[in-house]
């Protein structure tokens, strides 16, 4: 990753092209930011969102994070579902695990160029995660003979 990128540049807001872990650890670490953003969908499939340190952010790439889990246990309008079995008053809406995809790397040039991160969730809370959801959907297409292609879309700001 160039730093004339890392700077913002041309390509603000287009993907990172990040593959590995250690490509986003090298660029979060040379391109002196202070902190990055990170992104988990919810249960509604609305991204929900937290910004961590450049620090904290360096070891969530190692370990992973927390995220509450609430957002399993919540509607659009962020009010409780009361008959939902995973999260709720009965568990103390504790953090999930998530981790971060490095392939969703990005800038965002109306945050002053700060990186961005999708995240999903993890463990038990995979089951329930859109995004879970989605890559059984995709392995059940593909064990049926579907092939299911990825269509992408860079939006310049």
């Amino acid at each position: 990753m160039s730093s004339e990128r890392a700077a913002g540049g041309a390509d603000a807001g287009a993907p990172l092209r990040f593959k590995t872990a250690e490509e986003v650890h090298r660029y979060v670490s040379d391109s002196g930011v202070r902190q990055v953003k990170l992104g988990v969908t919810d249960v509604d499939g609305i991204l929900r969102g937290k910004y961590v340190s450049r620090d904290k952010f360096l070891g969530i790439l190692e370990k992973g994070f927390g995220f509450c889990d609430v957002i399993m246990g919540w509607d659009s309008n962020d009010q409780l579902y009361d008959n939902v079995t995973y999260t709720g008053w009965h568990t103390g809406y504790p953090d999930a695990t998530a981790r971060v995809l490095p392939a969703t790397g990005r800038v965002l040039p109306f945050e002053n160029n700060m990186p961005f991160f999708l995240g999903e969730l993890t463990d038990a809370a995979e089951a329930i995660c859109p995004r879970g959801l989605l890559r059984r959907v995709i392995d059940k297409a593909a064990s049926m003979g579907f092939a299911v292609s990825e269509v992408t879309a860079n939006i310049r700001i």
